[in-house]
């Protein structure tokens, strides 16, 4: 049994338990958030799709055929699982509207990254489609790159509007703010690494499901210090926005 085939296979076990954890703890939470809880599924489902893809990568051995073909396989999971991530993080921090433009961004760049694969088959008649992998990974990290942008500004939006509007402890808001956008840029400087070497991944790799891990307790730890007057910001910040755009407009 070698090294990348036991690496997979913890990464695999990781994303389990991970998932479960997070869906697990929806039976201790004192209140009952429901943005909270759609940002706990998205992250659940998450986590089970990449425990799929290490599933996948184990027993078709991709990877361990060739880092070009596994970076394919990769990139297919890896954008949708970390789109699935960067929305649950995104929709804690912003409105409904905001939430949909983000979500239909985000499909347009994984459908075009299918696009690519596709057409890639048909020129090459394999899943080794060359030019098409950078063009592939080209996507991905702009998916994450416009995840990250969005999500800073959002966390930057809602921290100014909670120092004014709650008298609430900030503290487990401002580890989660600071774990989320850790995990994300974790994400930009390793995956392009790691999807592409498979010796860099022994390095990077552990690195990457600390930092998930920290991201998990800390999202955890925020459901846990909710309290249901933060409903009141949520429902003043949606009635805001339209009188906002309607103000913008009519000047």
């Amino acid at each position: 049994m070698d090294s990348l085939f036991l690496l997979q296979f913890a990464c695999f076990i990781f994303m389990l338990i991970n998932g479960l954890f997070v869906g697990l703890s929806h039976l201790h939470v004192r209140w009952e958030n429901k943005r909270y809880e759609r940002s706990r599924w998205m992250i659940v489902v998450a986590m089970i799709g990449l425990a799929i893809q290490y599933a996948v990568q184990m027993v078709f051995g991709f990877r361990a055929a060739d880092d070009s073909l596994g970076a394919v396989i990769n990139i297919l999971v890896y954008t949708p699982c970390f789109s699935l991530i960067s929305l649950g993080i995104y929709n804690i921090e912003t409105t409904r509207s905001n939430l949909r433009k983000m979500i239909l961004m985000c499909s347009g760049i994984y459908a075009a990254i299918i696009v690519v694969f596709c057409v890639g088959i048909s020129f090459h008649h394999s899943l080794y489609i060359r030019e098409g992998l950078y063009v592939m990974l080209a996507l991905f990290c702009l998916s994450v790159l416009y995840c990250i942008y969005m999500i800073i500004q959002e966390m930057i939006r809602r921290k100014n509007m909670l120092e004014t509007m709650a008298a609430t402890d900030m503290l487990p808001y401002v580890r989660y703010s600071r774990a989320s956008v850790i995990i994300l840029w974790l994400a930009v400087l390793a995956m392009p690494i790691a999807i592409f070497s498979t010796t860099l991944l022994y390095i990077v790799g552990p690195a990457v499901l600390l930092a998930l891990l920290f991201f998990n307790l800390t999202f955890i730890a925020l459901g846990s210090s909710y309290i249901p007057t933060e409903e009141l910001l949520y429902k003043e910040e949606e009635s805001m926005k339209p009188n906002v755009e309607c103000g913008a407009s009519g000047g």
